[in-house]
Formats: structure tokens, C-alpha cells, sequence
């Protein structure tokens, strides 16, 4: 992603769930996102943010992951800027939110998935990355 504000990188990872069918009301999906911002910035450290909201905007549980061309300040805890956002959203029902949150970090912790991540040239290849690592943490 070529976005250069915190807001941006919001609204173009939108746009990727409305072009998925995932999200139903752009403005209302933007609307709890940042309000959720507003409470403490998703900006968890370590280059990374992990925007999210259950919103009647979004149909279903989903995720999007953005790789930002440059770093930008997303107000992280760690006041580092952010390179990798993981986005997600969900319906306002609880069903998987916090459990998809919390399979984040795991997946998150030891920083061999950031890296390779970073690396990835395609979305086909931060997926393989990410089932990599899925399945060595299962494993």
C-alpha cells in the first residue's frame, strides 16, 4: 500500500473488504474502526497495527493485510511507525472476533512471520507465510 497517514491505510484496507464482499457500508465500517482507534491505537508495536471493529457494516468475520510501501506513524504504543496492518472485522455478534485477534498475536510472537511477511512479493506469497507459520505453531 502506497498510503501515507494512518486514516488512508484505514480506508484503503475497506475498500479491499467491500471489493471482497465483506463489508456492506464503507462509512459506517470506517466509522467503528476509528472510533475503536479513538479508545487506544491498535498500534501494537514492533512495526505492526491491527485495526479492528464489529460493525453492522460487515457481513461476516474477515481479514484484510495491508504492507505499507513506507512506515507511518499509526500512534503505536511503542511510538514505532507501522509497516504491516492486519485488519479485522466482523459482524457485531461475537462469534471468533477475539479468537481471531488472539490467533494474531500468536502468530505474531516470534517475528518469523513479520519478516517473511516483509518479504512477500505477492498476495499469493504472504499467504503461504502465513499458512507456514500457521502450521508450525500447530505443529
Amino acid at each position: 500500500m502506497k498510503a501515507s497517514a494512518k486514516d488512508a491505510v484505514i480506508e484503503g484496507l475497506v475498500d479491499s473488504l467491500v471489493e471482497a464482499e465483506v463489508v456492506t457500508d464503507k462509512g459506517r465500517m470506517v466509522q467503528d474502526i476509528r472510533a475503536r482507534e479513538r479508545v487506544l491505537s491498535t498500534g501494537i508495536g514492533g512495526g505492526i497495527a491491527v485495526p479492528h471493529a464489529q460493525s453492522p457494516g460487515a457481513l461476516r468475520l474477515a481479514l484484510a493485510l495491508g504492507r505499507l510501501a513506507a512506515p507511518i506513524d499509526f500512534e503505536a504504543l511503542d511510538e514505532r511507525p507501522v509497516q504491516l496492518v492486519f485488519m479485522v472485522v466482523g459482524p457485531e455478534e461475537r462469534g471468533g472476533f477475539i479468537r481471531v485477534l488472539a490467533r494474531i498475536s500468536r502468530l505474531l510472537y516470534s517475528g518469523d512471520l513479520q519478516r517473511s511477511l516483509l518479504k512477500a512479493r505477492t498476495p499469493q506469497e504472504a499467504l503461504s507465510c502465513i499458512r507456514r507459520e500457521e502450521s508450525r505453531i500447530a505443529g
